[in-house]
């Protein structure tokens, strides 16, 4: 048992599923797999009005299934999700804010919830000196601190497999002396089959860990100190992606840094021992004149890469000095492991920043399906409306993202955030919100989206390279409306996990607060669920 984590639902509790039109039915041992196309899992009573919906357009039925024991800390709310071999999933978690630098709790946690035995863990993770209660001492900061887990991943097959966390903001504020320090890279692991997935501390790193295994200058780049008697800087580690062939971590970096003088974010790749290898600062550019903050959100490995070139796309959100908004690009690196030494890999740009369509529409958010055909769900102008799919299929062993637009010399000044239009727009994949979850099922070769209007749409291709054409199923509502409450409160959805040899996607749906209420305010709790897709009813 890990210190400060709670435990509820054990083996010998069923959870309660509530179909629609209240028929109700228990599934003993958490026997979820006649539970429909759509399942809610959550507290009890925390469905809010799903008892009397139903979708007469599609017929899709969504059961609210009550877990005993559900529930997040205070001021933590569902984020990024990931599925181990055995079904379990993990979801990474976020402040009320929705932004990692507001936090709205006191500690660091993951929620751990296991299908089979119907079982919850509220995960939290120690600090260095085994605290899990980090308040700030600020009074004005109203005693939040503690920090976010902004990306999770499995790593490793069998006995090694593991799952890995970033932290954008592990620090706040706390007096270090007394509350230690929380990890900016952290892993969890079964000690032994049969037992519960716990943290490990022994394969965990702080920022200042991270520095200590970099060479000198790219850890004063990598984990700046920003504050005297402070740890390191960690600038934002946003997100975090496996490269296929070296198992080695890319990392985006979100924030710039005031020691090095620059706003601009960084990637940095890791491996599964806690060794850096490579970083990159991002070079400073200017959009038809005018300077571009760009911040690295979200990073995605092509599993077609070969060593020595393994390949990533990153998103980055992008604004102004003034803090208006530039349209999101898209940019294509490879990644070279190099020898063993220290150090020893490299990040190249193979692209330049690029953009879809000269429109004001951002790149949102993509995958890869196994051909090393990329997908990118984009947005509106307007950053809530989904703009159509983009889709750059590989053709003889490049994409157009590097044959249409490859990072030449001087690339930071001559061609960032160009228009690159994809091979393919897919027509019909434009009605819904903002797309949140973007992800491939490798049984069917289809590709699903999730967007903040509370719909789910499949999209089937057929054929590759320059010969595809894409069906694209009807919306289904997954009842998102239905869970809203006061106007103070905010419920959307988060990146899903596709569990492939039990074809069902795991999909986080969030309550938050936003700037609702004046932020920083008192830890308190809000209701957070999980949804469970059955990817062949929804495929079907």
């Amino acid at each position: 048992m890990v210190a400060g984590a709670t435990t509820a639902g054990l083996g010998a509790l069923a959870g309660t599923a509530r179909l629609l039109f209240g028929t109700e039915r228990i599934y003993d041992h958490g026997d979820t797999a006649d539970m429909g196309a759509l399942a809610l899992f959550g507290a009890p009573g925390s469905f809010g009005d799903l008892d009397s919906f139903h979708d007469d357009a599609e017929g899709a039925r969504i059961v609210t299934v009550d877990v005993p024991g559900w529930g997040f800390g205070p001021g933590q709310a569902a984020y990024m999700s990931t599925v181990t071999s055995d079904g379990t999933v993990f979801t990474a978690t976020t402040p009320f804010s929705d932004n990692q630098a507001q936090p709205t709790g006191t500690g660091m946690e993951i929620a751990v919830f296991e299908p089979g035995p119907m079982r919850f863990t509220r995960l939290v993770v120690p600090s260095t000196t085994g605290r899990t209660h980090l308040p700030r001492a600020d009074a004005g900061f109203r005693g939040v601190g503690g920090a976010d887990v902004a990306d999770v991943i499995v790593t490793g097959s069998g006995p090694d497999e593991r799952v890995m966390f970033v932290s954008a903001v592990s620090y706040f504020g706390w007096d270090t002396a007394v509350y230690g320090e929380l990890p900016a890279l952290g892993q969890i692991r079964r000690p032994a089959p049969g037992q519960p997935w716990s943290y490990d501390p022994t394969r965990s790193w702080t920022t200042d860990q991270l520095a200590a295994t970099a060479l000198p200058g790219v850890a004063a780049s990598a984990f700046p100190h920003e504050g005297r008697g402070e740890p390191r800087w960690s600038r934002g580690p946003a997100a975090i992606a496996r490269l296929p062939a070296s198992g080695h971590l890319v990392i985006a970096q979100y924030f710039g840094s005031s020691t090095l003088g620059t706003d601009q974010g960084a990637l940095l790749v890791v491996d599964t021992a806690g060794r850096v290898r490579a970083s990159w600062q991002y070079p400073e550019v200017q959009a038809f004149g005018v300077p571009v903050v760009v911040n690295p959100r979200e990073v995605v490995t092509d599993p077609t890469s070969t060593a020595g070139d393994e390949r990533f796309v990153l998103i980055s959100d992008c604004r102004t000095a003034d803090h208006q908004v530039v349209s999101f690009p898209i940019q294509e690196f490879s990644y070279s492991a190099g020898g063993a030494g220290q150090g020893s890999g490299t990040i190249t740009p193979c692209s330049t920043a690029v953009r879809a369509a000269v429109d004001g529409s951002r790149m949102e958010t993509a995958c890869f399906d196994d051909n090393g055909t990329l997908y990118v769900a984009r947005t509106r102008p307007d950053g809530l409306r989904a703009a159509t799919l983009a889709v750059y299929p590989k053709i003889d062993g490049d994409r157009g993202l590097v044959t249409r637009a490859p990072a030449t010399d001087g690339w930071p000044w001559r061609g960032w955030g160009v228009a690159n239009p994809p091979e393919y727009f897919v027509a019909g994949t434009d009605s819904g919100g903002l797309v949140r979850s973007i992800v491939f099922d490798p049984a069917s070769g289809a590709v699903v989206l999730a967007g903040l209007d509370g719909t789910l749409r499949a999209v089937r291709p057929s054929g590759r390279g320059r010969r595809m054409t894409f069906t694209v199923g009807q919306p289904i509502d997954i009842g998102l409306g239905r869970l809203r409450g006061p106007s103070n409160r905010y419920v959307g959805l988060r990146r899903g996990a596709v569990d492939a040899r039990r074809r069902v996607m795991w999909l986080p749906v969030n309550q938050l607060v936003l700037d609702a209420i004046a932020w920083p305010y008192p830890p308190f709790k809000l209701d957070q669920w999980l949804m469970r897709v059955d990817l062949r009813a929804v495929l079907a």
